[in-house]
């Protein structure tokens, strides 16, 4: 909506213009603000950025002052000039003197503004500041559209650390441009990728900095909102499940895709400080699913990634990973428990991946409608033996994984 500053110390004039831009114009009574001085006058342009000014030619310095027309006239050029003043993205003098109009059109001509001859026994005036504020609507709606484009991704990704982040962007193969948001201290990073099918993916990358399922949810929620992405992947490391069963077993640099995740810190604690968990997990996106599993039938990417590794150096198993498509837990906490794994699988014989960001990503998703799925790499066990060994080969596999299901599938 369009906002209006109102310079005019005339109070049955003011009156008129509000009723005509109320009434005629649609405009909010809220979106129109009044200054009856100059000063006045200043100090609105200074903290705000109006739409529209509509300015009378002779104005009092201060409120209740006389009015000086000299210092009235000065303030267009002072307008136009000054830095600190918000100027306006269009300006309409209206003046009930006639000489006025015509001493000050050419200056209004030159500045592209407009000058009208105010008259309480005509009504024309109305009709060409009906037409102004149409046209200043159009151009403003044009304006936030070509904004919003050149702000809108398809596709958004997240990472918790910097070595995730660092290993996404070697693993796609192109090439990324920092991105900087004003009031945004995480790092952005944007890039276009083509598809098999011929079409550009505009893709948007964000570093958290920090592991969790907080900094992950608003992570999320910021680039539906600022990005406009359809859907968001996360990429990184988890630890497995081990599991006694030889044919449904998990190893290091094995793909953990999460089909849901729950948050094993929620539920309720007793007067007795016993907690009694709830295991509400949250589904990823049916259609990402669909679509990822589409992927894995037909292109058996499985069989693709130790050559990705060996081009990196990156290659510490010499064997084909598996994929888990399966669900997934999710806690504020590094873990490095057997006993602790053991008691969450207890829960859930299918748990196939932990980590700490899941649940955060999936529920902002929920929440907002919107599609996300997180695919990361098994990079150790949650037990005792858990260490930094696999951290890179890890980063890198479940980046390149995601890379190839989005050439693949877009």
């Amino acid at each position: 909506m369009i906002n209006i500053l109102i310079m005019d110390d005339g109070t049955e004039k003011v009156s008129r213009i509000q009723s005509v831009l109320t009434g005629m114009c649609m405009v909010p009574s809220k979106n129109i603000e009044v200054a009856r001085s100059l000063n006045s006058g200043r100090r609105k342009l200074a903290e705000k950025f109006y739409d529209l000014l509509i300015l009378d030619l002779v104005l009092p310095v201060n409120d209740d002052d006389e009015v000086e027309p000299m210092k009235s006239e000065g303030f267009i050029d002072e307008l136009h000039r000054i830095g600190r003043l918000k100027k306006p993205i269009y300006v309409i003098g209206l003046s009930q003197y006639e000489e006025k109009v015509v001493a000050n059109h050419q200056i209004f001509d030159s500045k592209l503004w407009k000058l009208i001859h105010y008259d309480l026994k005509k009504n024309d005036w109305e009709l060409i500041l009906q037409n102004a504020i149409e046209s200043i609507l159009s151009t403003k709606e044009q304006l936030l559209n070509s904004i919003k484009e050149q702000n809108k991704y398809d596709i958004g990704i997240i990472c918790a650390l910097s070595e995730e982040f660092e290993q996404m962007k070697i693993a796609s193969a192109l090439n990324w441009k920092k991105v900087n948001v004003e009031g945004f201290s995480n790092d952005f990073y944007a890039t276009e990728m083509r598809t098999e099918l011929g079409h550009t993916l505009r893709i948007i990358a964000g570093r958290n900095n920090m592991a969790g399922m907080q900094a992950a949810s608003v992570m999320a929620s910021c680039m539906y909102s600022l990005f406009y992405v359809h859907s968001i992947f996360m990429t990184g490391i988890c630890a497995g499940f081990k599991k006694d069963d030889k044919d449904d077993t998990i190893d290091f640099g094995d793909i953990f895709i999460a089909e849901s995740e729950y948050d094993y810190g929620s539920g309720k604690l007793d007067n007795k400080d016993e907690l009694k968990k709830e295991y509400k997990g949250i589904e990823c996106n049916f259609e990402l699913k669909t679509k990822m599993n589409t992927f894995i039938e037909e292109k058996h990417p499985e069989t693709l990634i130790n050559a990705a590794l060996e081009s990196k150096n990156l290659n510490l198993m010499r064997k084909n990973p598996l994929i888990h498509f399966k669900p997934g837990a999710c806690g504020s906490y590094v873990v490095a428990n057997q006993d602790f794994m053991n008691k969450l699988i207890e829960t859930n014989r299918k748990l196939r991946g932990l980590d700490m960001e899941g649940y955060g990503l999936y529920m902002a998703s929920h929440i907002l409608g919107k599609k996300s799925l997180m695919i990361k790499c098994v990079s150790d066990f949650a037990d005792s033996n858990k260490g930094d060994k696999y951290h890179k080969m890890c980063s890198y596999s479940s980046a390149w994984f995601l890379f190839e299901y989005l050439k693949y599938t877009y």
